[in-house]
């Protein structure tokens, strides 16, 4: 080897790249510490340790010292300690640029009883799948240290097809969306309630009566906000009569609308007495009132567990022609019926249960109807009772303090979807649903903009590619089951301070046949499968752990590593070790024997 190749390798095994290699290794090590302590471990080994550019350098330091060890060849006798130490400092940075590739090192959380498969990273990774199931690309986001551009970035997945990223958000919250032009009436109207205390304080809410859902909500759980639907200007008087004059008999009334007609029926009047309902050919007849509704299971019938009107149910028959129905009616939950028997059941029908009692606390209700109009009741808790007709964009004082109520807007044919919004981080709530808008093109064609949250898969079509994509963190497979079978934490005696905390858990490997049992505590883990030498085991322990509260179960996190380079690395250590030993102990043996007084050495 002469010329340009000749210098070229004298400088790559020299002792000044040794040295300068070193030293740039020492910077990034010192770097990638402090780096750590600022940002965590997952992004240092993202940014630093599992940079291609560190592997590159390790690369380079290995070259160094395998280029100088092969241009002393043929190697010598004596310099054997000199070429075992190279060689083991070249296994040792084999593995370690091994471990830093491809080793795992995570964590899993679970409640006793829990299982995990996976390992999680604490990596933001959107994953695109295909719906088979074969991976396309995985790509790790960091949208707090490398936000996207305002145009989003894309991401090639092969064969013409290309994700887009637009926005990634770290909250967003699910908001309902009221838009008009339903094929069916369904009632909507959206609420205001205004203070001039507290700065001006507005609530607005969109309240659906047949979507029980969103037919009322709670407000810091000192008013309910409702929406109640009228179907005639009985049900209306019923609704809106004062507490004092609605229901002398105390036990409620049933609004039953058949065959295009309404009728009011008086529990107390009509229990136990067939009732013809005019002249629509249907009889009504309350068989059995229930104060306290419960069901018991022992004797398998409803009971009423007191006389005090808690829960009040009742148990209506209806028949007609070709029509025999009987169903439990429920005067907190009016839009549910629970049927009992029926020999066949007419759609014509409508049956609810009003029982007017005094709310707990105070009530704003919208009513709806009948026909056009719009009506608002006030009652409950402190408030006074107020009635009154309502005009959309019109505010009447409620007479809770000093609140009013507008109806800002008014749907009778709505129809509602919900879309994601970002919102602002609240540093006082540590919830965040994170979500990122992203697009799936091929050629000239794109999919719809869509959101994907976190940890919920949605599905991408663009013309005939379909693909799965996934955010949330990086997961790595275990290839078995790991479940947390009981966590206990001991402490010291007087005091709430842990001594011990460990984790009992079950690893099961069915692919294997294989169940085992470990206990897992501070400088105790758990390895599975052992292996040669660990080489293919996974190591778990203990790392963090939350108990329940008020009988919810415990919950335990547990570190994992796996290390592929680990064998490489105990046999460059000890390599490393006996050259170190051969050329310090080994001297009589490899440089020949010590010389004689007044002659040269002899030459074994």
């Amino acid at each position: 080897m002469n010329g340009w190749l000749a210098s070229l390798a004298r400088l790559c095994g020299s002792l000044k790249t040794t040295v300068v290699t070193l030293t740039a290794l020492a910077v990034v090590l010192a770097w990638g510490t402090l780096y750590e302590s600022r940002h965590g471990t997952a992004a240092a080994q993202h940014d630093i340790y599992q940079a291609w550019w560190f592997t590159v350098l390790l690369g380079v330091l290995g070259l160094n010292l395998a280029i100088a060890a092969l241009l002393r060849w043929p190697w010598k006798r004596s310099q054997t300690g000199f070429v075992v130490t190279h060689a083991g400092i070249i296994i040792l940075l084999l593995g370690a640029m091994l471990g830093f590739q491809f080793g795992v090192d995570g964590h899993i959380t679970l409640r006793e009883g829990e299982s995990a498969d996976h390992v999680v990273f604490e990596q933001e990774t959107v994953r695109v799948t295909t719906p088979e199931g074969k991976v396309l690309r995985s790509i790790t986001l960091d949208p707090e240290r490398r936000p996207l551009p305002p145009e989003g970035r894309r991401y090639r997945l092969g064969d013409g097809l290309a994700l887009e990223i637009q926005q990634v958000h770290p909250n967003v919250r699910e908001m309902l969306v009221i838009e008009g032009g339903g094929v069916r009436p369904n009632p909507a109207v959206r609420v205001r309630l205004q203070s001039a205390m507290g700065g001006g304080a507005t609530i607005q809410e969109w309240l659906l009566p047949r979507d029980p859902r969103r037919a009322a909500v709670s407000l810091m759980g000192m008013v309910e906000l409702q929406a109640i639907e009228a179907a005639s200007d009985a049900e209306l008087a019923a609704l809106t009569m004062p507490p004092g004059d609605a229901a002398p008999s105390g036990k409620g009334v049933i609004h039953i609308d058949v065959a295009g007609k309404h009728f009011d029926l008086s529990v107390a009047e009509v229990a136990g007495k067939i009732t013809p309902l005019g002249d629509t050919g249907f009889s009504a007849e309350v068989k059995a009132y229930f104060a306290d509704f419960r069901w018991d299971n022992e004797q398998r019938n409803p009971v009423s567990v007191s006389d005090a009107p808690n829960t009040p149910a009742v148990l209506l028959r209806i028949t007609g022609p070709n029509t025999e129905t009987t169903s439990f009616l429920f005067a907190d939950h009016p839009d549910m019926s629970i049927v009992h028997g029926a020999k066949k059941e007419s759609q014509d029908v409508k049956s609810v249960y009003r029982f007017p009692r005094p709310p707990r606390a105070s009530q704003i209700a919208v009513v709806i109807g009948p026909g056009a109009r719009l009506h608002y009741i006030v009652r409950g808790g402190r408030a006074p009772f107020k009635t009154g007709p309502l005009t959309v964009q019109t505010a009447v004082e409620t007479g809770i303090a000093d609140w009013r109520l507008e109806v800002v807007h008014w749907v009778p044919d709505a129809t509602t979807r919900t879309e994601l919004q970002p919102q602002p981080i609240d540093p006082a709530d540590t919830r965040r649903f994170p979500a990122l808008r992203v697009a799936l093109r091929q050629g000239g064609q794109s999919s719809p903009a869509t959101w994907v949250r976190w940890n919920s898969p949605a599905p991408l079509s663009a013309g005939d590619a379909r693909v799965i994509v996934g955010y949330g963190w990086r997961t790595h497979p275990l290839g078995f089951t790991v479940r947390l079978k009981k966590f206990e934490a001991k402490r010291y005696e007087g005091s709430d301070m842990p001594a011990d905390f460990r984790s009992h858990i079950v690893i099961e490997d069915n692919r294997r046949g294989i169940t085992r049992e470990h206990e897992v505590w501070m400088n105790n883990p758990a390895v599975y499968p052992p292996g040669w030498l660990g080489t293919r085991g996974f190591k778990f322990s203990q790392s963090s752990y939350r108990e329940g509260r008020e009988g919810e179960p415990n919950e335990s996190t547990l570190g994992v590593m796996w290390d592929p380079g680990w064998p490489l690395k105990f046999i460059g250590f000890w390599t490393i070790c006996a050259g170190i030993f051969i050329m310090y102990y080994m001297k009589t043996y490899f440089f020949g024997l010590r010389p004689r007084s007044g002659g040269a050495p002899k030459e074994t």
